[in-house]
């Protein structure tokens, strides 16, 4: 089936519309409940910042798309904010206190919600495209399919809902990768347009955009050696890409210096990291990580029903035949860009790092659905499957970003495998204040990864020192996962009794994010 796969009758689209409908409403009703993730205090106040002074030397490691967006909403609200303060005002200024007061001297319950709106919006754009994509693939049946494995994934809603940038490179790579595809299967010069509009904002929200690029050339070359369109037309295309992805760099700088203020964020984009950090994967902890760090993260943290379609579909490839191959490449070329690259360089942080790779293997899974659709017993099987997977959704709201599958033993065991932003982001003391409140617990001693601030949110108490957290007195305690984790290391390396995670058993947990402990 070609890419000019006859458009879905009427109720498709009312399909499509209400699982868009359902993507928003579980991010937007799930981080009404969350306090800032710890970046984002800095890209919010790093994008106003932009948008009031047109100075970017704030938070420069990351290129500047994504925070002007967020913050676009919050300049109707008028926050109060003083540049003048030595936070700013310095050089280099203070990224995280500045962030610290531009949040948390105004309403920063208003200002997270307006500001993680723009990224929810990505999130639907991200979703569509998934959907377009599948379905002129191989038709209607396939679209929702790759929609609905989208708009149910834990990942795509964790990462939709905050003001970071995963997400939106994601999505503007899935655009750009669509609409090469197009354009070699068409020869329309308006899918060019678009595929290099698509690459200039991937490259002006994330640095690893360039895995992106390194994707194009490639695909274009293929475009040109398997005769889809002539080589004239494909350096021309080529040309005006690389042309329009340049300009829109430049422009997401609001007319000051961007492409040498890109190039300069580009050779800082790992100041925020400590060298010599020890990552944690199953248990253990490795200065520099492991090589294989993301290939774990994905098995542990993707669906067993995204896992299961896709190896199905490998395995039913070669019943499609040599002229889809080629079609393929559009997928898997830039997947396996994106992996190896990620687990060569990046740090072992997060599966948000893969995020790119999802939105291309929902497309790529979804041709499983109408090659499956005539068979009797398919349509029960794929009822129970949505229902699996969707309840599994719906059933960790609002812990997605905790997710981990069936495999694992679910998100109760995910601190086992890994942490960071795979676990704990610091999002969760409004919902440890309300557990505290509902407990009667007037005091607490608490640690967490945070940049919140628990007395904004009415956390009852003080920060536990460090030798409380070796010797612990009577009384209740509040820790998170990410800082008992790296308990563990520390009382590995320095005989410490911070191992709490080996020593206590907890007495309450809040959501997966923190542990409660009780000392009489």
């Amino acid at each position: 089936m070609s890419a000019e796969v006859e458009r879905g009758p009427l109720r498709v689209w009312i399909v499509v519309a209400g699982l868009l409908l359902a993507l928003f409403l579980q991010q937007v009703l799930s981080m009404r409940l969350l306090t800032a993730s710890f970046d984002e205090a800095t890209h919010l106040a790093a994008g106003y910042s932009y948008l009031q002074t047109r100075d970017f030397r704030l938070n420069p490691q990351h290129p500047p798309l994504v925070k002007l967006l967020c913050a676009l909403p919050l300049r109707a609200l008028a926050p109060r904010v003083d540049f003048g303060h030595a936070s700013f005002a310095e050089t280099p200024p203070r990224e995280w206190k500045f962030g610290d007061r531009f949040l948390y001297e105004n309403d920063a319950d208003r200002l997270l919600f307006w500001g993680r709106l723009p990224n929810v919006l990505l999130s639907l754009l991200l979703a569509f495209y998934v959907f377009l994509w599948a379905r002129d693939l191989h038709g209607p049946a396939a679209g929702l399919c790759a929609l609905f494995l989208c708009v149910f994934s834990p990942n795509v809603i964790a990462h939709g809902r905050l003001v970071t940038f995963d997400l939106g490179v994601a999505c503007f790579s899935t655009l750009t990768l669509y609409h090469l595809w197009r354009f070699s299967c068409t020869g329309a010069w308006l899918h060019v347009f678009l595929a290099g509009a698509g690459l200039g904002l991937a490259l002006a929200t994330k640095f690893s955009g360039l895995i992106l690029l390194a994707s194009v050339v490639p695909l274009l070359g293929g475009v040109a050696l398997d005769g889809r369109r002539r080589p004239r037309e494909v350096v021309g295309a080529l040309g005006l890409v690389l042309g329009l992805a340049v300009l829109i760099v430049q422009a997401s700088y609001l007319g000051s210096a961007g492409l040498p203020t890109w190039w300069t964020g580009l050779q800082l984009v790992n100041q925020d990291h400590q060298p010599g950090h020890a990552y944690y994967l199953m248990g253990e902890f490795e200065p520099g990580g492991w090589g294989y760090y993301f290939a774990a993260a994905l098995l542990f943290k993707t669906p067993g029903l995204t896992l299961l379609l896709g190896v199905l579909a490998l395995a039913f490839t070669r019943r499609f035949g040599p002229e889809r191959r080629f079609d393929d490449a559009f997928l898997a070329v830039p997947a396996l860009a994106w992996f190896a690259a990620t687990s060569a360089f990046a740090d072992n942080l997060g599966v948000r790092y893969l995020l790119p790779v999802y939105p291309l293997a929902f497309v790529f899974a979804s041709r499983l659905a109408p090659a499956l659709s005539g068979l009797p017993w398919a349509r029960a099987a794929a009822t129970g499957a949505a229902l699996w997977y969707a309840g599994s959704s719906l059933w960790i709201f609002p812990d997605h970003l905790a997710y981990f599958n069936e495999f694992v033993g679910g998100p109760a065991r995910g601190h086992l495998y890994l942490d960071d932003s795979n676990v704990d982001w610091g999002q969760d003391l409004k919902r440890v204040e309300q557990w505290l409140d509902a407990e009667g617990i007037g005091e607490v001693r608490y640690r967490f990864r945070h940049t919140a601030r628990p007395d904004y949110y009415g956390v009852p108490g003080r920060a536990l020192t460090d030798a409380e957290w070796n010797d612990p007195p009577p009384g209740v305690y509040a820790l998170s996962t990410h800082i008992l984790i790296r308990g563990e290391h520390h009382a590995r390396t320095h005989g410490a009794k911070t191992d709490w995670l080996s020593r206590y058993e907890p007495v309450g947990r809040v959501g997966y994010s923190t542990w409660i402990y009780r000392f009489d």
